[in-house]
């Protein structure tokens, strides 16, 4: 994470950029009195050369922020839990910031939590820029990035699930009780959890020698209203998907009430498989299969990793952490009508 070089100075930075020492100090902190154009000549050479600002005259503060896009997801809201649980008996703090969508709101926030110096920052965001991280390594603030959405780099560390095998294990189960018209709801574009649950569920689908490119898939985003509107689109289909492996529990509510809309019976008509293992799934009519991630040890080793970076001068033993996730068998999935599960012995 943090590097052993020695650090650039401010000095240094105005002397490349052909601007005074005051003027970069404000670009450092924040302040909105640079053009535009300057200012961005001075992001692009502080984030060339990892400036990193010194902090002995700011003090640290004994919170952790988790930084998140919303916290409308059930996911979001066990992490945040979890978090506070796991420092429940230090003197640490948990801090929440709701960046929305953009750009701009991150950067805002981002320059606040700056200010504040916190001990370490926990991000939960569908994106997170170069410009984001460059400043938090700069400042060297560790920071662990949950679920990472992209290729992870040794300069940050990471804790996720592996996605992958998820994928797989959910739509095997589906294919084990002899389904075979597997539809999927998708989260975001372009987003790793969601690349890699897809990838899982189309290995599965190739194994059992199925066509999984002419099956249907619609992208909900991890949001209510989005899965709503996918779940529709789905179970209007004249090929009415047999079951639907839904990435997030959220989405999976949306497609029982989609399916409830239609009187279309689960598991009798429709089976149904969420991914998260969050509230309300064990209490839904009937109790949801889903895939079960470990929020709790997520939360303990993203704080471990804060900690152990703080002791150590930003060094951590283990800086990317991918975790297994368990299928949870309830009583949303079912062989299909007319249909005999798959025998022990088929390769599936």
């Amino acid at each position: 994470m943090a590097s052993s070089e020695r650090k650039i100075l401010v000095s240094d930075i105005a002397r490349m950029c052909g601007v005074s020492i005051t003027t970069v100090s404000k670009v450092i902190n924040g302040r909105g009195d640079v053009s535009d154009k300057t200012r961005e000549k001075i992001e692009k050479v502080l984030d060339e050369v990892g400036f990193s600002k010194p902090l002995s005259s700011t003090k640290i503060t004994n919170t952790i922020e988790i930084v998140m896009t919303h916290m409308a997801n059930n996911g979001t809201i066990a992490i945040t839990r979890a978090c506070a649980f796991q420092v429940k008996d230090k003197p640490i703090g948990i801090t929440i910031t709701e960046v929305g969508e953009g750009d701009e709101g991150t950067d805002n926030a981002l320059m606040g939590l700056l200010d504040r110096n916190p001990l370490g920052v926990i991000i939960m965001m569908s994106a997170v820029s170069d410009h984001a991280k460059n400043l938090l390594v700069s400042r060297s603030i560790p920071f662990v990035i949950l679920d990472p959405i992209e290729e992870v780099e040794d300069r940050y560390c990471t804790v996720g699930i592996d996605n992958w095998s998820a994928g797989f294990n959910a739509t095997n189960h589906l294919l084990r009780l002899g389904h075979r018209n597997i539809g999927t709801l998708t989260g975001p574009k372009n987003t790793q959890s969601s690349l890699a649950r897809f990838a899982g569920y189309t290995a599965a689908m190739s194994n059992a020698g199925l066509a999984w490119e002419d099956l249907p898939t619609a992208r909900g985003d991890y949001q209510a209203e989005p899965a709503y509107h996918a779940a529709c689109e789905l179970l209007d289909r004249p090929d009415r998907p047999t079951a639907i492996f839904a990435f997030n529990d959220l989405s999976a509510v949306c497609v029982y009430k989609a399916a409830h809309e239609r009187n279309i019976r689960i598991p009798e008509d429709l089976s149904v498989v969420g991914f998260d293992n969050v509230y309300p799934s064990k209490y839904m009519a009937p109790a949801l299969t889903t895939i079960d991630q470990p929020f709790d040890l997520m939360a303990k080793k993203a704080i471990d990793m804060i900690l152990e970076a703080r002791e150590h001068d930003g060094k951590v033993s283990e800086p990317h952490i991918v975790l297994p996730a368990k299928l949870i068998i309830r009583d949303s999935t079912a062989v299909p009508t007319g249909a005999s599960a798959a025998p022990d012995d088929i390769d599936i």
